[in-house]
């Protein structure tokens, strides 16, 4: 193809054919511009599908994080229930409001009113996002907006988590020696257990520490009653958050999916 415009060109020369020369060489260079246009068009469709595709893979990603976190947040704001349940127990014997007494109940109190709560919100694609600089990448402002918000969220509840912890280590302290070695690997080895609804593991359970040396050393810690009501606020605290960040964690999953319902359709 070269070659046959190099004939022509050389044609118009030898004939002395200026102004068609002329014309020709205009022609060709244009059609050197369109095909360097044509070239960047082409380039900068493909650049566009890749970011497009990458887009929609990071959207897919942060789909999944919030499917897990929300299934996660949903068993964990049940069993803040249950915490808060046992604590709330434990609080009404120290300050004499119990009419009869489930002993095993308050057992199982001291042993999971003394379980530091590690949970954190892990969402490892947005964290990307932000570590990386990539969050510029999504294009949805809404949805830019909602995962720094998720950020800000991730930084306070680690922030409380410290002061909380602090509560929970004092609280354990006081505490640690009034259950018997077995019964403590016992109970905590039915974490997750509802008591009493789970029968098959509280059913034939078998207290090995006296009755008697539970309340007494229990009525007997003077700071116990207002550790206890800080430990109380932050299970109320920390349930209501699960049922916020379940009702969140749906709501971007839908902001989400309608975003790639846009894109895909």
């Amino acid at each position: 193809m070269l070659r046959f415009f190099r004939q022509i060109r050389q044609r118009f020369l030898t004939d002395n054919k200026f102004s068609k020369y002329l014309l020709y060489a205009i022609g060709e260079i244009l059609l050197v511009v369109i095909g360097i246009l044509i070239a960047i068009q082409v380039d900068n469709w493909n650049e566009a599908r890749k970011d497009r595709n990458l887009y929609l893979n990071y959207l897919g990603r942060l789909n999944s994080d919030f499917e897990t976190l929300h299934s996660r947040v949903g068993s964990l704001g049940e069993w803040a229930d249950e915490l808060l349940n046992l604590a709330e127990y434990q609080a009404d014997f120290l300050n004499g409001k119990l009419t009869s007494l489930d002993t095993l109940k308050l057992a199982i109190s001291i042993e999971f009113t003394s379980s530091v709560n590690r949970y954190q919100i892990n969402l490892p694609t947005s964290s990307e996002l932000s570590s990386t600089g990539r969050l510029a990448i999504i294009e949805n402002d809404t949805i830019k907006n909602v995962l720094n918000n998720w950020q800000a969220t991730i930084t306070n509840r680690e922030s409380q988590n410290e002061e909380w912890h602090r509560w929970i280590y004092k609280y354990r302290d006081l505490v640690r020696n009034i259950l018997i070695k077995e019964d403590k690997i016992n109970i905590d080895f039915a974490w997750y257990s509802p008591y009493p609804d789970d029968t098959r593991r509280w059913g034939s359970f078998k207290l090995n520490t006296a009755g008697i040396k539970i309340t007494n050393e229990l009525s007997e810690i003077p700071e116990l009653p207002g550790l206890l009501n800080d430990i109380l606020v932050e299970r109320l605290i920390t349930r209501d958050y699960f049922i916020k960040e379940k009702r969140s964690a749906r709501e971007t999953i839908e902001l989400i999916q309608r975003e790639i319902d846009r894109l895909t359709n």
